[in-house]
């Protein structure tokens, strides 16, 4: 695999770092939190910058990008620290249904969501799912009049409070970890029986904890073939899964940066910081762990293509090793500030937060220790 970025991707790279620090990133980030996490105008800027259909085919007015186009942005979003939804929508919800088949929902959803006219949202976690994609226990019956009735709950849907509609997963037939038997359906906000409860998470991003009780929809809300849609939530998860960990990468990189120059600056016995051998050590330590992260970045792009095992190793090692290098480099930086690296004025603290999010969505890293474990044991 070539890891040296083509002149297409370089320009992407550095036109995203120019308009995410200058409107999204720093202090502006706090401001966009009153907004419950979400600022219509850098939506549409999105849209008009082809961010929204970077992963997506031309057919459905994409740019036709690689899963490593996207983590290149998705790098971007973590070095700026923006809050803006993107990953839930246009990564993961927006590649599961790509991945689905369906054409006729990929017509239908997908041109508006490059667009940024629709806004949909997938409600697929559940409590006690620890990043296991066959994970459903919210079921999905056959209603009197021949359409679905579902009932269950989904737990910290981010960006769940701004959808307009949700894709949900739903169990049509075996246990709540069987492969077979889940469906995905098409849920419109006003649904009855649809509760919405929004969450503000640590990291100044919203979420929501959905309950749906007696949820009835048509036949025609499918989407997908009945029964079979795990292939497409394991196709989204896995390139949502490693645009979320490039994510990491940026916010473990402008924390080194940031702690940095901190040290370079704040004097400690008449000397500055970094003067100190012990604090050179560890901002060594930190670059050690971000490189080793990036490094596995890697790998888990070039096996997106492999063959199941192959791509769900290569992807448990990574959200292992992210989780762990992120709560250490983010961490360091906390430790290295001091006190000051702990109030909510100072960005420093922010970083660890989202950081924090990162370790535990889609099961933490020692969920994904655990399964590597497993995979040596068969």
């Amino acid at each position: 695999m070539d890891f040296q970025l083509t002149e297409e991707q370089r320009m992407l790279r550095d036109g995203a770092r120019r308009y995410l620090e200058s409107e999204c990133g720093g202090e502006k980030r706090l401001l966009t939190t009153a907004e419950a996490g979400f600022a219509p105008h850098h939506w549409r800027m999105f849209a008009e910058l082809g961010w929204l259909g970077l992963g997506l085919p031309e057919a459905v007015g994409g740019i036709g990008g690689t899963p490593t186009d996207v983590s290149i942005l998705m790098q971007e979003f973590g070095y700026a620290l923006a809050v803006e939804p993107y990953w839930p929508v246009a990564v993961l919800t927006a590649q599961t249904i790509l991945a689905s088949g369906d054409e006729r929902r990929i017509a239908e959803l997908l041109p508006p969501l490059v667009e940024g006219k629709i806004f949909p949202v997938l409600a697929h976690n559940e409590d006690q799912a620890r990043g296991v994609v066959e994970h459903v226990t919210t079921t999905a019956t056959r209603s009197a009049t021949g359409g679905w009735r579902l009932d269950g709950s989904k737990s910290l849907v981010v960006a769940g409070n701004k959808a307009d509609r949700y894709v949900v997963s739903a169990r049509i037939a075996g246990d709540s970890r069987d492969r077979d038997g889940i469906s995905l359906f098409l849920v419109p906000t006003d649904a009855r029986g649809l509760r919405v409860h929004p969450v503000r998470l640590i990291d100044n991003r919203w979420g929501a904890h959905i309950d749906l009780d007696g949820v009835e929809i048509g036949d025609a809300d499918r989407i997908g073939l009945p029964g079979q849609g795990h292939a497409a939530l394991e196709r989204g998860h896995a390139i949502a899964l490693v645009a979320l960990a490039a994510e990491a990468i940026g916010l473990m990189e402008r924390s080194l940066e940031i702690t940095r120059d901190y040290v370079t600056v704040r004097k400690q016995f008449g000397v500055t910081l970094g003067t100190f051998q012990a604090v050179q050590h560890r901002l060594a330590d930190m670059l050690i762990e971000l490189e080793l992260s990036r490094g596995m970045v890697y790998r888990a792009l070039a096996c997106l293509d492999a063959d199941p095992a192959t791509q769900q190793q290569a992807l448990s090692a990574l959200k292992y090793q992210v989780g762990k290098s992120g709560k250490f480099v983010c961490g360091q930086a906390i430790q290295l500030h001091g006190g000051i690296g702990v109030t909510e004025e100072y960005i420093i603290g922010h970083y660890f937060k989202r950081m924090t999010l990162i370790e535990y969505a889609m099961g933490d890293s020692h969920s994904h220790l655990e399964r590597l474990a497993a995979m040596v044991r068969t």
